[in-house]
């Protein structure tokens, strides 16, 4: 029987991350300010509340549509794609985000070196794999040891 295994590849927003070119900044709401803000709108006394005059805890967030992860449609490229009108990221069909993943492995990259199409063709030799329509390529750069706020590096080395 053939098993499939979903894995998670995204990596959280955080405010005012320095992983990001473009950084989010999100505001938290406590649950006292959610209480005064429910007040407001319904009119309601907190006291009232099933949370113990608790509200809604929430955030508030500003950022760029590429904060975290995220898909580029192919729009984001141009107008058109293979001829035709690019499609926007709502007429992409889940499908696309659901697949069998492959993996190719170029930690041994130093940073901002280029991967050609010869490293492409020798890392499927490598794992002996073909790529078949549908798959989801997957390529591991090392690159996700410096994201985040905890993860300065990033942007400082050379």
């Amino acid at each position: 029987m053939l098993r499939y295994r979903l894995i998670d590849l995204s990596v959280p927003i955080e405010d005012n991350s320095p992983s990001e070119l473009s950084r989010p900044r999100i505001k938290y709401v406590s649950h006292e300010q959610g209480a005064k803000d429910m007040q407001s709108i319904f009119g309601a006394n907190p006291s009232e509340y099933p949370s113990k005059g608790e509200g809604w805890a929430a955030e508030e967030v500003t950022a760029s549509t590429h904060a975290g992860t995220h898909v580029d449609a192919p729009y984001h490229y141009g107008k058109k794609s293979e001829g035709e009108p690019a499609r926007t990221i709502d007429e992409i069909p889940l499908e696309w985000f659901y697949g069998d993943g492959v993996i190719l492995d170029f930690r041994h990259k130093k940073r901002g070196e280029t991967i050609t199409v010869k490293d492409l063709k020798e890392a499927l030799e490598k794992i002996a794999y073909t790529i078949k329509k549908g798959d989801i390529v997957l390529l591991m750069t090392g690159a996700d040891k410096y994201w985040g706020a905890q993860n300065i590096p990033m942007l400082t080395q050379a």
